[in-house]
């Protein structure tokens, strides 16, 4: 699959977060203009509100930031409020360029992933200016760097909520995925292409109990992904890594996770980056592991109905392709 495309597949596969973050920014921009002098229901002030998303594009009525409302806003806290319209109009006219981010050689990804959560986190700390400059309360030298970056350390369980996901293209060599799991909160969503060669079972590390993990290696959607409610991650990655779903509404226990288990033929016994063929061997017995289905011990061996349970296990479809 192109890279083109499968940039498009990835920004599918995140766009109702996109869109549901998008529409609670163009609201709390649209409830700004109305501080700022207008009603913000005049065609011309929705469409200088919305910008890019103007096109019938998302739902306005449906989420917003928490901004408050006034009939009229005090002079001294006109410039504040103008500067954080600005992150939050920037942000909308933006399109999908701050939801994908690409990586080089030698580059960090936690490094980067939480930079750009920063730029991202601005437009909630936009509509904490808005308030504070409503109170009195907006002091520049204290509070001007809020419109500079909020960290993903920052952002509360709501803003966390809002997150509008990223789509993560790197080469092989930097695709350390267990750096992201700081981030994996609430809705957020990653989906990760991978260009060349990589740790075949990488995403082993970042499998936990509640997070939506798939690695995809042929043209296969992602649309369960897509439809997941909470934390999830994905991979695109080549023919020569493991294909798998982890889905944790497949079941209570881990290896009933796993829809999907397709191991390549070969594993490569070599370093790719900074990773050692060492590591990359863990990253595959991990992932092993945690789908191997457990046949019964003790009383439950000798039990009939248990070994007759255990041989059905054991014929599953995802049984055998870990074989």
């Amino acid at each position: 699959m192109p890279s083109e495309e499968r940039r498009g597949v990835a920004l599918n596969a995140i766009r109702p977060c996109i869109d549901k973050f998008h529409s609670a920014v163009a609201k709390t921009s649209e409830e700004i203009r109305a501080l700022l002098g207008g009603t913000g229901k005049a065609p011309d002030d929705q469409t200088a509100a919305l910008g890019f998303f103007a096109r019938g594009h998302v739902d306005v009525d449906r989420f917003s930031v928490f901004t408050p409302k006034s009939a009229r806003i005090a002079e001294a806290a006109e410039a504040p409020t103008r500067a954080a319209q600005s992150v939050l109009d920037g942000m909308l006219g933006s399109a999908d360029d701050p939801f994908v981010l690409t990586l080089e050689e030698g580059e960090d990804l936690a490094g980067k992933v939480g930079e750009r959560l920063a730029q991202i986190g601005r437009v909630f700390s936009a509509a904490h200016v808005v308030e504070l400059a409503q109170r009195g309360k907006y002091v520049e030298e204290e509070h001007a760097a809020l419109l500079e970056r909020k960290p993903f350390a920052q952002w509360s369980r709501s803003e966390r909520s809002l997150a509008p996901g990223l789509v993560i293209e790197l080469p092989g060599t930097v695709f350390t995925p267990a750096q992201v799991v700081p981030f994996l909160d609430m809705a957020m969503k990653m989906v990760f292409v991978v260009e060349g060669d990589a740790s075949a079972a990488a995403l082993a590390r970042v499998i936990s109990p509640g997070v939506f993990v798939q690695q995809e290696t042929g043209d296969g959607a992602l649309d369960a992904f897509k439809d997941f409610p909470g934390a999830a991650v994905a991979a695109l990655m080549s023919s020569e890594a493991v294909s798998f779903v982890h889905d944790p509404q497949a079941g209570e226990t881990t290896y009933e996770r796993f829809v999907s288990l397709a191991f390549p033929k070969e594993l490569k016994k070599r370093s790719i980056g900074g990773i050692s063929a060492a590591q990359q061997a863990e990253d595959y017995a991990l992932l092993e592991t945690l789908s191997v289905v457990p046949t019964p011990t003790g009383e439950a061996a000798s039990d009939p109905a248990g070994k007759l349970s255990a041989w059905l296990l054991s014929q599953a479809d995802l049984a055998s392709g870990g074989q």
